[in-house]
């Protein structure tokens, strides 16, 4: 047995730096290559938008960062199969791509939900919000009004 090994040392020596040496740089990419939360938040967002199905719930509450651009965390309710969810969705990462105010309180809106996990849901994304605005409502009413008062032609005298 003396004779095989050290024959085959330099061998055996050689395969286990090269192991060593391709387990390290495995882990140095894992461990340098890793999504943000912000980039984990965003693809779970993308995920309930394209996949996700829409629920009726509620906006519970919304607590905005005072002296910040941030827009705070939005609480929300929805209903699965009789059981009630209670959530809350930190909207940090979304600066600019949602308009919440104070009129969103206690107003219905549409939840997002994925079908095999329901606590996972969102109520605004990118592209995408289940908010109701009263405001908003009115807009397309009142542009078709004014785009049908502008095709009358004016009274000839």
């Amino acid at each position: 047995m003396q004779p095989w090994l050290s024959q085959h040392a330099p061998l055996i020596a050689t395969t286990a730096a090269s192991v060593a040496a391709v387990g390290g740089v495995a882990l140095w990419w894992v461990l340098t290559h890793r999504k943000s939360a912000e980039e984990r938040e965003r693809l779970r967002r993308e995920h309930l938008v394209l996949h996700g199905r829409i629920i009726d719930g509620s906006v519970l509450d919304w607590s905005e960062q005072p002296n910040s651009s941030d827009l705070g965390t939005l609480m929300y309710r929805y209903s699965i199969g009789g059981v009630s969810y209670e959530c809350a969705q930190d909207l940090t990462f979304m600066k600019g791509t949602a308009l919440i105010d104070a009129t969103c309180l206690g107003r219905p809106a549409s939840v997002r939900y994925d079908p095999k996990n329901p606590a996972n849901s969102i109520i605004v994304a990118e592209g995408w919000s289940g908010l109701q605005h009263p405001n908003r409502m009115l807009v397309p009413e009142i542009v078709a009004i004014t785009a049908s008062l502008s095709a009358i032609p004016p009274a000839v005298k």
